[in-house]
């Protein structure tokens, strides 16, 4: 009978522990679910990301292949695919109002620079983002965040344009480095980050595009000056209210 009730007991034990093997083994999945969900949300266009992994004793999120599709009425493909980001998270500050995440590293960003008509891919995406913004507000016991350290580093622009006729040409993304989001301010939501970044990136690549000997048009090259000028108005607004 004790034989019995200790092989039980060990059929339990173990189930319990391959239980919590599975749970630490699927965190990745969840996380890449819930970026892509929260992105696509933000973005009004698909997000996904190919794999991730978390390590629970150091907080290093990895994730790997994140893309950001065009917005409606430009090519099929990617705005942005990011081979990876790296994200150094305080496990202490997962339980709390605001995640403080130490560092965020996005490695090998390409970025593709569409001009059509009379806008571009990025500068939709910046309108969908704050369209987000503007139609959601933070709800009460809402998790916020706070960006101690973000770097965009080893970035490549790829310039899409009727001028083109089809091909594209390349340049490269200047390295972005931001520090203290959502620091002092109670935190900041996963949409603000988001318009922070899409922000910095098409003020980098506007920039990196005009520096370039690229041939384009003079009409390709005042939306490229007027996505810069709204770009750069739109982040002393921000400066403004960080403050």
């Amino acid at each position: 009978m004790k034989k019995g009730i200790l092989v039980a007991i060990a059929i339990i034990l173990l189930l319990f522990i391959g239980g919590i093997a599975y749970i630490y083994s699927s965190i990745g999945s969840v996380i890449s679910q819930s970026v892509a969900q929260a992105g696509t949300s933000i973005t009004q266009t698909q997000v996904s990301v190919a794999s991730s992994e978390y390590s629970t004793t150091s907080g290093l999120a990895k994730l790997s292949e994140v893309k950001v599709a065009n917005p409606a009425g430009f090519s099929v493909g990617t705005a942005l695919n990011v081979a990876q980001v790296d994200l150094w998270i305080d496990p202490e500050s997962l339980n709390s109002g605001v995640i403080i995440v130490k560092s965020v590293i996005l490695q090998s960003p390409e970025v593709t620079y569409e001009i059509k008509d009379s806008t571009d891919n990025l500068r939709t995406l910046k309108k969908q983002i704050e369209d987000s913004l503007n139609r959601t507000q933070s709800k009460p016991g809402e998790k916020k965040f706070q960006f101690d350290q973000v770097h965009i580093k080893n970035g490549t622009v790829y310039v899409n344009s009727p001028d083109f006729n089809g091909a594209r040409r390349t340049a490269t993304l200047g390295t972005i480095s931001l520090t203290n989001l959502g620091k002092g301010q109670g935190g900041m939501t996963s949409a603000e980050f988001a318009h922070v970044l899409i922000l910095e990136i098409l003020r980098e690549t506007t920039i990196a595009a005009l520096n370039t000997d690229l041939p384009i048009s003079d009409q390709a090259r005042n939306i490229m000056n007027g996505a810069l000028d709204e770009t750069e108005n739109a982040m002393k607004l921000l400066r403004n209210l960080l403050k």
